[in-house]
């Protein structure tokens, strides 16, 4: 048997309109919960396999860091993104990646006060760019999708790029397309303009498989190859999947037979679990 379900913030009945609520350190106890109330888990002895992608996996990062998932899972595919601390590392630190360095400036703007529901930053840029073509309807619903961000830099599970001028500003760049300009950045972000670190590591992954799988053409979570062999140095049982031509969405993909490797991929990783 499968779940799947709308994360919190998604959900008409979990959904609360308070900053508070999407931090990581309450996200990740939602994936304990939910699986305890469906009972899906107890034949196996509580534990379970998880698929997650983007923000979705972030929080099972910072859940293997903080929380008692770790102790539970028999496999988890990570889609789009690299061990926790690899990404990190790429975007904050004195080893940092400078094409993820850029693409993830797009990150300064959608952490800014209140980016959609008349915050000193809001010019409209991230409701007509973001929340619109993503089919949001109203403003604060939207807002609380990007209190994930928040969220994720406030728990120290995700760290926070410093701010760096660059292509992703200017030159048709994921900060260029979200809209918001640099000095308008710089001078309403509540966070540091040299970055914040990733405070909750997760460290070495020994207990169960790991698939780290992208799409080659994503722009906001490059798939890079040295995202792969810092991943694969982290996790003892360790699977990678690029797909040249998927972008960000990998589960939907424009070729059929893309999307399927994916598929095939995840359920690979299940498998090798026993």
């Amino acid at each position: 048997d499968s779940l799947a379900c709308d994360a919190r913030g998604y959900s008409p009945n979990a959904a609360p309109y308070n900053y508070d609520s999407y931090h990581y350190d309450k996200l990740q106890t939602d994936i304990s919960s939910i699986v305890d109330e469906s009972g899906l888990s107890t034949p196996f002895d509580g534990k379970f396999h998880i698929v997650a992608h983007d923000q979705g996996a972030r929080v099972v990062w910072h859940s293997i860091a903080v929380g008692s998932v770790a102790e539970r899972l028999l496999s988890f595919a990570s889609l789009s993104i690299p061990h926790a601390d690899v990404f990190s590392d790429a975007i904050y630190g004195g080893n940092t990646n400078p094409d993820e360095l850029q693409a993830a400036q797009y990150f300064r703007q959608l952490v800014l006060p209140n980016s959609t529901t008349g915050g000193p930053a809001d010019n409209n840029e991230i409701w007509n760019s973001v929340c619109l073509p993503t089919d949001y309807d109203t403003r604060a619903n939207c807002q609380k999708g990007l209190w994930w961000y928040n969220g994720a830099i406030d728990a120290g599970a995700v760290a926070l790029p410093p701010m760096e001028w660059g292509s992703s500003w200017e030159d048709g760049g994921l900060a260029d397309f979200v809209g918001i300009p640099y000095e308008t950045v710089e001078e309403y972000t509540t966070y540091p303009t040299d970055g914040v670190p990733q405070t909750a590591k997760v460290g070495n992954v020994t207990d169960f498989p790991v698939l780290y799988a992208c799409g080659g053409a994503d722009k906001p979570d490059l798939c890079e190859e040295t995202f792969n062999t810092q991943s694969a140095a982290y996790i003892t049982d360790y699977s990678y999947l690029k797909v040249e031509n998927c972008g960000h969405k990998v589960l939907e993909c424009t070729q059929d037979s893309d999307t399927k490797q994916f598929i095939d991929a995840i359920i690979a990783n299940i498998e090798s679990a026993y």
